[in-house]
């Protein structure tokens, strides 16, 4: 079973994930790093093998 949403801190990487279509739930300031937004997006499979595609670029 997935976790409901992921959180992503990286603009680069929230604004690749809309551009290819998903879901953006919601931005919020993040609780840990003041200063910063948290994007929330709604975790499917596909987002979660995305993220693994984000990984192995680093």
């Amino acid at each position: 079973m997935y976790e409901k949403y992921k959180c992503v801190l990286s603009v680069k990487v929230a604004n690749e994930l809309i551009a290819k279509n998903y879901e953006l739930v919601t931005i919020e300031p993040s609780r840990r790093f003041p200063g910063k937004l948290v994007f929330v997006f709604k975790n499917t499979p596909e987002l979660d093998a995305e993220f693994k595609m984000f990984e192995r670029k680093v």
